[in-house]
Parts: structure tokens; sequence; C-alpha cells
């Protein structure tokens, strides 16, 4: 009994050691945390980066195609150079601004002034301060500015014709259409030859001795010289005067071309379109030097030289505008002025008239004054035996 209580005991002992030592081996001691070598603040300020800046990479906008446009277009009696862009046609605004006479006082926006003051700015055009209808573009290529050429013409008014045979275009800005100031006397005197071979009527040669001294007389008491154009703006002449020339003689070219060039005056000369080149009549090469001495202004005679008081509606229409084809061919000028030949014309021939001219000159009548019809402007006849009394009685009246 005694050895089995003794077994109990060590048994039960045993038992005590195992349970301790499993209960205590389960519990592992924490390990300490060492300590960070980098601190970090609980809350870090931002840091400032710099950013690279965004850019967009943009396309530079394609430059037009200018192409060429032959032949080229004649402005003012000169040919300049036109380009086809999109399927218009464009001029460069200086060329434009140099032919016709106007300055470019500005590029952006786009603004010339001359005789009107054009403004074209976001397709917008102003014409001495009215709005044109239609929009218009204006194109920058190369740093110069073009706009489209016909459409800038129709604006001004500019009277345009396109030749069906050479394809040119013709574009006369002094051709236009204007106003004329009332009630100003402007004496308009008759001449035809200047020579002294008179192979014809003899007093309608005036001698070149006369003619230079008529020349003399109005410039040196104070006369001013004018074409019809410059009616437009007549009060900025003291005494203004017109010299025109019929028939369009060799001798205008020989004999009184070095003559206004001397004294500086200008002239206008009416030639017969179907005469030029005959005998006693200008070349087309003189009638063409003639127009660009910027001396003469060369205008309408008729083609044939026949009465056109006896005409018929079709036979005046032939006449007038066939004579407008040969001289705007020859000057590159389109003329506005016509004068009846012999001084002999109908009411027809005036209405006919005025559809392609803006003057029709008579051959004789005496003073004539702006404020007298434009298609019976008369006129003072000086022959070869005109003195030069009767030469000044005739400019007596000028600008009153």
């Amino acid at each position: 009994m005694r050895a089995a209580i003794v077994i109990l005991s060590i048994v039960l002992a045993l038992l005590l050691a195992v349970g301790g030592i499993l209960f205590f081996g389960s519990e592992k001691t924490p390990v300490p945390e060492q300590p960070s070598t980098t601190t970090e603040p609980a809350t870090a300020p931002p840091t400032a980066t710099t950013e690279a800046p965004t850019t967009t990479a943009t396309e530079p906008e394609p430059e037009p195609e200018l192409i060429p446009q032959e032949p080229p277009v004649v402005l003012q009696g000169k040919p300049v150079e036109s380009f086809l862009i999109d399927g218009s046609l464009f001029i460069r605004a200086a060329d434009f601004a140099e032919a016709v006479g106007m300055t470019i006082e500005s590029e952006e926006p786009l603004k010339l002034r001359g005789a009107d003051t054009v403004e074209l700015s976001e397709k917008r055009l102003t014409v001495n301060g009215e709005p044109y209808v239609q929009p218009m573009e204006e194109i920058v290529y190369r740093g110069e500015a073009y706009f489209p050429l016909l459409e800038m013409a129709e604006a001004l008014r500019y009277p345009m014709w396109t030749d069906e045979e050479s394809g040119i275009t013709y574009i006369t800005p002094s051709a236009r259409a204007f106003e004329i100031p009332e009630n100003v006397n402007v004496p308009v005197l008759m001449y035809h030859a200047v020579s002294d071979d008179m192979w014809g009527i003899n007093e309608l040669f005036v001698s070149p001795s006369s003619m230079d001294e008529q020349l003399a007389y109005l410039v040196e008491n104070g006369y001013d010289a004018i074409w019809f154009e410059d009616l437009a703006h007549v009060a900025d002449y003291d005494k203004p005067v017109i010299l025109t020339f019929d028939d369009g003689y060799d001798d205008n070219y020989t004999e009184l071309l070095p003559l206004l060039q001397k004294y500086n005056v200008k002239a206008t000369v009416f030639v017969i379109g179907n005469a030029v080149g005959m005998s006693h009549k200008m070349t087309e090469e003189q009638i063409r030097e003639m127009a660009a001495s910027g001396l003469v202004s060369i205008q309408s005679h008729g083609y044939t030289h026949d009465d056109m008081d006896v005409m018929g509606e079709e036979t005046l229409e032939f006449e007038l505008s066939e004579t407008k084809k040969v001289i705007t061919r020859m000057t590159g000028r389109i003329p506005y002025v016509l004068c009846y030949p012999t001084g002999k014309y109908s009411n027809l021939t005036l209405e006919v008239g005025a559809r392609h001219y803006l003057f029709g000159i008579k051959m004789v009548g005496g003073q004539y004054n702006t404020s007298d019809d434009p298609f019976l402007v008369s006129r003072f006849y000086v022959s070869r035996y005109t003195d030069i009394g009767t030469f000044a009685s005739y400019l007596s009246a000028a600008g009153t």
C-alpha cells in the first residue's frame, strides 16, 4: 500500500513538472523594437517642385499656294502680278497701292489711303467709312498682305474689261464715274495737227512755234492743264483748262509731245479706232508711248470717224465698243471720253454714248461749265490763225 502511494506521488510530481514546462514555454518574450535610424516627421511639409511648363505643340498654318496668273492683269495701264489662291484672283496690297496711287498706312489692320480710304480687317471691308456688303478675305503670305483683286475693284467701282482674245483683264480707276462739282468754268480747247507740213486743210495745222508760245503762256500765267478725270477735284485748281487734239495725227507724237514734256503740260488726244498706223496717223507704238508719258490721255474719236447723227443703235454700239477695245489694248486704259466725229450727234448717239463713256465732246460752242450736260461739252477752236490775244481770251474765265 505504501509503495503504491509513493509511486502515485512520483507520477503526480512528474505530471506537474511537465505541465509547468508546457505552460511557461507557450508565452513568447517580446522582442524590443530597434530604434529607426531615419526619423520621419508625423506630417511632412509639402515639397516645392518645379514642373516643366506644359507646351502644346501647334503646327504652323500651311502657307497658301500662290499660283502666278497668266496673262497678267493690267491695272491703270500697268501689268501687275496676280495670283490664284483657292480659285480666286489675289494681288499683293503693295502692288495695288502703287498702281492706283495709294499709300499703305497700316498692315494690321490693312489700311490704304489715296483718293479713297480702304480698310480691311477680319474679312470686313470699308470704303470711305462705308461697309462693303460682301466679306473679303485678306491673306498674309511671308509677311505681305494680299486681297482679292476683282472684288476690291468692284468695291471701288473701277471699270473692268476682260479681253476674250488675250484673256487680259483691264482695270482702270481713272475711268470710273464721279460727281462733277457744279458751276466751274473750264475752257476746253480744240486742236488737230501741230506741224508746218500742211498736207491737208491749212487752218487745222497749228505751227509748232505757236504751240510753244501758247503752252508758255499757260504756264507763265498760272493755268492748270488737266484731264477730264481731274474734274472730279476741279476745286484743287485755280485756273483749270483742258487741251484736246482730234484725229490722232502723227505730228502729235513728233511735234506736240516734246512740247508737252518741255512745259510739263497735260493734253487729251482723240484717236480714230480703224485709222491707227495709217497715213499721217500715229502708230500703235507711238500711241502707247504717249499714254505712258504721264502727260497724254488717249480717248475715243469713234471707230470709223463717220457721222454719228445718222447711225442706228447697232452701228453706234459697234462704233463705240470697238474703239474702246482698240484703245484699251494699246494703252492698257479703258477710255471714258467720246469726241463726236465732225461734231455730229443725235439723241440716240447721246443715249448709246452714255452706256460706254462718261463724257461726250462737241466740236465748238464756246465756254464749258461743269454744270453743263457732260455729253454736250463745248470747246474753243484753236486754228493756225489763232493769235495769242485770242488764245488768252479763250482762257479768261477759267476757274470762275
